[in-house]
């Protein structure tokens, strides 16, 4: 089968930049400074199952070195229901019905450990954590959901509690308002103790160099809260599945954030762009 992938389109790759404002501030430790830069793809390379032949202009960066390796990343993105790619955080809000279409009980799978019954995941994460956890069992590691999907109602009945406690302006710096966490989206895990003594667990170890190539990634990594509104959490993964997790590594600095903020602001028009001919 051939397939004719055609891209006609202006696409701005921000790299780590890509927060634009947000990353003012930061160190060069932290931030890479560098401009934003503009990838003009030319409309006409094929793409087949055995040759992939494209023929671009004005690529930047890394994506020069291997133009081929963008596409794929993007084409294999473009193949996922858009949802599992959508950008969610303090400025992007989910609305209060938002519930996923498919979620399935977590109990349900015998290859899963939960800390606490009635957790629930959308099936695609929900399969692609099953393979995960049989992986890290192969290296006798296992891993413990502790908290999966959450609704819009029980945001807010959390989010409550942690500001009466502790007030708005510091709960906000670890938890999420309604309509404004991943967890909505039913794609997000929380793992093991659910706090930082994760990050030198097993599993936490064993995550962090492993939990890519599942299309997982770490949403909130360490020094970058004012670019992704939250501190760091070693225990929260996301499902993007393992194209994006590639782009994410390879043109955002593995920073979940700056890949989504990207992906955001152009993948209707990527996705519009892009015809198949069987």
């Amino acid at each position: 089968m051939k397939q004719l992938l055609l891209l006609s389109l202006t696409v701005v790759l921000l790299y780590s930049s890509c927060t634009r404002d947000s990353a003012a501030g930061k160190s060069s430790e932290q931030v890479e400074s560098s401009e934003p830069a503009e990838i003009f793809i030319n409309p006409d390379f094929d793409f087949t199952e055995d040759d992939f032949t494209i023929r671009l202009s004005g690529l930047p960066g890394k994506a020069v070195e291997n133009p081929n390796k963008f596409l794929t990343f993007a084409e294999g993105m473009l193949e996922i229901p858009p949802e599992y790619l959508v950008l969610v955080d303090k400025e992007h809000a989910l609305p209060e019905e938002f519930i996923p279409a498919d979620i399935l009980d977590l109990d349900s799978f015998d290859e899963l450990k939960t800390g606490k019954s009635g957790l629930s995941l959308d099936r695609i994460a929900s399969e692609a954590l099953v393979q995960l956890s049989k992986a890290a069992r192969v290296d006798k590691i296992t891993l413990l959901i502790s908290s999966a999907y959450r609704s819009y109602a029980y945001q807010q009945s959390l989010f409550k509690r942690y500001a009466d406690r502790d007030g708005e302006e510091a709960a906000s710096r670890y938890s999420a308002r309604a309509g404004t966490s991943q967890h909505q989206l039913g794609t997000t895990v929380d793992l093991g103790s659910i706090s930082e003594s994760f990050a030198e667990s097993r599993a936490g170890k064993w995550m962090e160099e492993n939990a890519g190539e599942y299309g997982w990634s770490l949403s909130y990594p360490r020094n970058l809260d004012e670019e992704t509104g939250y501190k760091w959490e070693s225990w929260h993964w996301r499902w993007i599945g393992p194209d994006a997790v590639k782009m994410q590594d390879e043109y955002f600095n593995g920073v979940q954030q700056r890949l989504l903020v990207f992906w955001n602001e152009n993948a209707s028009r990527i996705r519009e762009a892009h015809v198949v001919i069987e």
